[in-house]
């Protein structure tokens, strides 16, 4: 009773918040980039809450826990990389546009309507299924921990996060993402030691997992070879491949990259990446250790998404295990706030847009309207759908990565890129990614390694690209944006300003080093010491 008296009342609260954000939208501008004013601890919060929804906490917990760790240690690891390559090689640059989405900016970049169509058409094929990850995963959750029958966690879980979303827009969704992470956070940290404990103890679990014959490999290198692959040079190839995925889709995807179109200036948008960069990793190495435990403790669950849930309400004190759930749930609603966001956004901003430059509040009502409409549609994908919120999550991220990836870097850095290269190497892209992942799942196909879809889709990108650019020369206009693109503003030009940021950056680096003695501390040498 206490669990569910808990989740009604996070969702209430967070309705509420929203609602009291959305009292402060006056406008379209305000609706789409909360004003352009948003700090750094704004910024941070919703990046790291829009990007750890549910596939964090319950998908890849569960491929952990199924003896897939190191596997996806190594994406998790490798991908925050994409905060900081991402802030400065594209999020800075985008804000220079004055756009107020990601798909409006290749439409300003290219000078171009059906570039902006197309971008935001790919981007919806790619955030309908993270949104769709979001709903399966909170409404799992609280099927879970009500009792409720999934369909209708379904419609309570679409509700709460619809209700702040569509009247508030991005104002609502920056204040509650930055309280959703803050939940999420403090539950992941301070969970962590009662796991532990259960697990008889840091280096006697890492040991007992280690030489594990229930499910050895657990913990390797190779990772359990009845996984996934059936050799460990293979899972490790996946890992990295889908490590420079996830750190493609974290560089340029708009539930990224659209938060920056909302920062105050451009030392914002590159000190968030930092502190986002540093919050994402803490939170997945507590998160995967914790799995890989809660498999010591209880190696019989039949589905290891539920994982975290079964360890909240079985390994910590209630009060600590409602903190926890709460936070995987705050970890879905955020996530869903910002798809549906993005969602209904794109949908008035760049596809349907004769109410664009109306009367303020009518332009503010039709946004609002088609928001609704778009998580309408959403609700029924969700509820005629059954969960499968890792490999929902991961189409979504491959689809960006091949579709957006080269484009989204080579419309800054590239002054030979053209209109029709950009639009052939995101449709080539798209499709070089979408087909054989379509063809695959309903043909249950497993393909090798080399013939992964995001390898096929950036091929295909790349090849569009030169193509297309080698047929038509980038215009006038073209360049001109170019141009306009790389003009520093004078506000981005304060010595102490810059200082700061070039500090936190130095924060960074050692961090990593940090990071990578822990794991030769707390891993890998008793590791070593157990399987020798």
């Amino acid at each position: 009773m206490m669990y569910t008296i808990s989740v009604a009342v996070v969702l209430t609260l967070f309705i509420l918040i929203g609602i009291f954000a959305g009292r402060r939208v006056k406008d379209t501008n305000d609706y789409y980039v909360a004003g352009r004013r948003a700090p750094v601890i704004l910024i941070v919060g919703s990046l790291i809450a829009s990007f750890l929804s549910t596939g964090a906490f319950l998908g890849d917990t569960g491929e952990v826990y199924g003896g897939f760790f190191m596997g996806i240690m190594i994406v998790g690891i490798l991908e925050t990389s994409g905060y900081v390559f991402g802030s400065g090689l594209f999020g800075r640059y985008i804000r220079r546009s004055n756009a107020n989405t990601v798909p409006e900016y290749f439409g300003i970049r290219f000078a171009s309507k059906r570039i902006r169509i197309l971008a935001s058409c790919t981007m919806l094929v790619a955030v309908t299924a993270y949104l769709l990850s979001s709903i399966q995963g909170v409404s799992t959750l609280m099927s879970n921990i009500t009792g409720l029958d999934y369909k209708w966690c379904v419609i309570i879980a679409w509700l709460s996060f619809t209700v702040f979303t569509v009247y508030s827009g991005s104002m609502g969704v920056l204040l509650t993402d930055t309280i959703m992470f803050m939940v999420f956070l403090l539950a992941a940290i301070i969970s962590i030691p009662y796991i532990v404990k259960e697990a008889g103890g840091w280096y006697t679990a890492i040991a007992d997992l280690a030489v594990s014959e229930t499910r050895p490999g657990i913990i390797a290198w190779t990772n359990n070879l009845d996984y996934l692959y059936p050799s460990g040079v293979q899972n490790l190839i996946w890992a990295t491949t889908y490590g420079i995925v996830w750190t493609i889709v974290i560089m340029v995807s708009p539930w990224q990259t659209s938060r920056y179109l909302m920062a105050k200036n451009e030392h914002t948008i590159l000190r968030s990446a930092v502190w986002a960069a540093i919050g994402v990793t803490v939170v997945q190495t507590a998160l995967y250790f914790s799995a890989a435990f809660i498999y010591k403790i209880n190696p019989d669950l039949t589905e290891g998404s539920t994982a975290i849930i079964w360890a909240a309400m079985n390994c910590v004190p209630m009060l600590i295990g409602v903190v926890l759930l709460t936070g995987i749930l705050a970890a879905g609603v955020s996530s869903a706030s910002t798809f549906l966001s993005l969602i209904g956004s794109s949908l008035t901003n760049d596809v349907f847009t004769r109410y664009k430059d109306a009367p303020p509040k009518k332009a503010l009502l039709v946004s609002r309207i088609g928001m609704g409409v778009a998580s309408l549609i959403v609700l029924l994908l969700a509820y005629f759908n059954p969960p499968q919120i890792f490999w929902i999550m991961y189409f979504g991220g491959t689809v960006i990565a091949s579709s957006w990836g080269v484009v989204a870097l080579a419309s800054v850095w590239s002054r030979k890129m053209s209109e029709s290269g950009a639009f052939w190497g995101m449709l080539l892209g798209f499709a070089g990614c979408v087909i054989p992942k379509t063809i695959s799942a309903l043909k249950g196909i497993t393909l090798p390694m080399y013939a992964d879809p995001f390898f096929i889709g950036i091929v295909m990108s790349v090849v569009g690209v030169v193509t297309g650019s080698r047929l038509r020369a980038a215009s006038g206009a073209e360049l001109a944006q170019y141009e306009k693109l790389h003009i520093q503003p004078e506000s981005e030009k304060d010595v102490v300003a810059i200082r700061k940021t070039h500090n936190l950056f130095a924060v960074y680096i050692a961090f990593g080093v940090v990071l990578g003695v822990f794991f030769v501390l707390a891993y890998a040498m008793p590791y070593m010491k157990a399987i020798n």
